[in-house]
């Protein structure tokens, strides 16, 4: 398949962590189809994902997920000590680049958008970090958007703190919706009809023992659930009107966001491919309506 996407289509990933290897297989499909969007938005792993995508790399995600799954350079305490995170974003946005190239010039000058949504710790409230945005280190922005709160210490941008994107913004269809796109289509990591409980009383402590200073990411953090579920419904309500196509998982993906079990991995991994060529007919045909 070498078909030409249409100009003012949009590619939407949704993170999940390790939930993201999903998505990786998704688009291993697309790029085997030398099909690529002229923009793409990504959150937390869906930054990391379409990071990969921009670049015109299929497999490098998976590779990176799988291989390095248990190097402690990816994720654990060192990563934590020398990068700031529990997921060694510095190793995999940086230093791994020695072990697993990167095309720095296919990314700079394919021709596509990256967009990479982080949440702002003073505000509480999402930012839009564009690739090719004056000034900006976008490695930096990548960073932001998949550095979990908790897990991570915020990321530097201007002056402001960021933290994962998906904690103000887990989908940006609204955004997405603003800019005018005419196709939208969404990446998400969970199965239709999924909906988030609210956190336990431990999770809130735990929030406001380490946010209790920033008031406005903190109420952000305590509304994900209730924020989250409310953008699940408009997306049903968007896919049945047909304004965007949502591909995501026929089941429940039953790993955990730190999950560490190889074969699991790999077989998420497998699912996001094959369900994603099975999607492809019905996705080409919402894009060329």
């Amino acid at each position: 398949m070498n078909t030409k996407l249409p100009e003012n289509s949009l590619l939407l990933l949704e993170g999940g962590s390790l939930r993201g290897l999903y998505t990786a297989g998704v688009l291993d499909i697309l790029m085997e189809n030398d099909l690529y969007f002229p923009a793409v938005a990504g959150v937390s792993a869906g930054a990391l994902n379409a990071y990969n995508y921009v670049a015109h790399q299929p497999g490098r995600a998976a590779s990176i997920n799988l291989r390095y799954r248990h190097d402690r350079r990816y994720f654990g305490p060192l990563a934590a000590v020398k990068g700031g995170s529990l997921f060694g974003l510095n190793f995999l946005l940086h230093d791994i680049e020695k072990e697993v190239p990167f095309d720095e010039e296919t990314f700079a000058k394919g021709g596509q958008r990256m967009i990479a949504v982080a949440t702002c710790v003073e505000t509480g409230k999402a930012a839009y970090f564009e690739k090719d945005q004056p000034g900006l280190d976008f490695k930096e922005a990548v960073k932001a958007s998949a550095s979990l709160p908790l897990a991570s210490v915020p990321v530097k941008i201007d002056g402001h703190s960021y933290l994962d994107g998906g904690c103000a913004c887990p989908i940006p269809i609204n955004w997405a919706l603003r800019q005018g796109f005419d196709k939208i289509v969404v990446v998400a990591t969970r199965e239709k009809g999924f909906r988030k409980k609210q956190p336990s009383q431990r999770m809130v402590n735990l929030y406001d023992d380490f946010y209790g200073d920033k008031p406005l990411f903190l109420a952000t953090l305590l509304t994900q659930e209730m924020r989250y579920n409310a953008l699940m419904d408009q997306l049903d309500e968007l896919e049945a009107d047909d304004r965007i196509c949502v591909i995501r998982p026929d089941e429940p993906i039953g790993i955990g966001r730190f999950e560490g079990d190889t074969e699991k991995l790999t077989e998420l991994y497998l699912r996001g491919y094959k369900e994603m060529q099975q999607k492809l007919d019905g996705m080409m045909q919402y894009l060329e309506k």
